[in-house]
């Protein structure tokens, strides 16, 4: 069974562009890896990429449908960062990740009204 999450980034002009990732979507991998592993510019370079299977460490490692296995390249926008969180879950995703035009990441996990910091999220984890 899968662990589904979306993966975003929020635009200069407040929009946002994810991509669904379907694999490992909890806090301890995909938002671990996200937080270590993905500023600006490297996820620019994931959400080129499309919707995901598995997100690895670098582009390289990350096993994207369309690149890796034929599929078409998809990827979601949103109005807003806000609009993200409120509509984002519809894949059934249980994780959204979104990287602010300030650098910031912030996570939300499906059930819950309020959007944290994933830097506090990992710590509080322990991961």
């Amino acid at each position: 069974m899968s662990t589904r999450s979306r993966i975003a980034i929020e635009n200069q002009n407040r929009s946002v562009t994810s991509i669904y990732c379907h694999f490992d979507g909890y806090i301890s991998s995909v938002g671990k890896k996200l937080f270590e592993h993905y500023d600006q510019e490297k996820l620019e370079k994931l959400l080129e990429l499309g919707d995901i299977s598995t997100l690895g460490e670098s582009t390289e490692d990350t096993v994207a449908y369309c690149r890796d296995r034929g599929g078409d390249l998809h990827s979601t926008h949103y109005l807003s960062v806000e609009g993200l969180f409120e509509d984002g879950f519809g894949s059934g995703e249980e994780y959204i990740y979104c990287l602010t035009k300030s650098g910031i990441w912030l996570v939300n996990k499906y059930g819950e009204s309020v959007v944290g910091y994933l830097a506090d999220e990992l710590e509080e984890e322990g991961v």
